[in-house]
């Protein structure tokens, strides 16, 4: 028995919001001769950059301590080269709304002067299913209306849907009665100043 003509077709849609959400990773760090005291100094400051970020309005439930290290430590003192030990302490914070998030950088500073650095702001959508579910409803449009457009230029009709595949990127075939739509996902990210712009999900 032959197998059945198809018409295999890829869509990709996309739909676009303002983010919610800004992350700010930052560190503390200290140095020392002694590597206890390095890294009882930078849990000082560690303490006081999340209690300042908690006093400025992120919730405890967006605090996160993504890495300790303690590593020894040489730098140049005149003639002389000083051994130590350097402590730091990565966190991530999560911002809302994500028009705060220079003002959170700001008091983080403040809490700690010289010992804490910004190693980036980005921004997000909290929660994408909305959007996947928009982008994916008109790349099934895209897709249906692609294989009208193929089987009239064919003289041929159109049956109907055989199979739907999401993630798996294809050529055409042509052929009658079958097509496919193909998604990925893909966001644009930005950083300081604070201008939010959109994100996109695509499907």
């Amino acid at each position: 028995m032959s197998n059945p003509a198809t018409i295999t077709v890829e869509a990709t849609a996309t739909a676009a919001a303002p983010p919610d959400i800004a992350r700010i990773r930052l560190f503390t760090f200290a140095e020392d001769p002694a590597p206890g005291d390095a890294l009882t100094s930078c849990g000082l400051l560690t303490e006081r950059v999340l209690a300042a970020l908690r006093a400025a309005g992120v919730a405890p439930a967006d605090l996160e301590t993504t890495s300790i290290d303690l590593n020894e430590h040489q730098r140049r003192d005149g003639e002389s080269t000083v051994h130590g030990y350097r402590a730091s302490a990565s966190l991530s914070a999560r911002v809302r709304p994500p028009q705060e998030a220079g003002r959170i950088v700001a008091a983080a500073v403040d809490a700690a002067g010289t010992g804490v650095g910004i190693n980036n702001v980005s921004f997000d959508i909290d929660d994408r299913a909305p959007l996947v579910s928009l982008a994916r409803r008109e790349a099934v449009g895209l897709a249906v209306g692609a294989a009208k457009e193929l089987a009239e230029a064919a003289n041929l009709v159109l049956g109907a849907l055989v199979e739907l595949v999401e993630g798996q990127r294809e050529r055409p075939r042509f052929g009658l009665g079958h097509f496919k739509a193909a998604a990925r996902m893909a966001q644009t990210v930005a950083a300081p100043p604070v201008e939010l712009g959109e994100l996109s999900v695509w499907r």
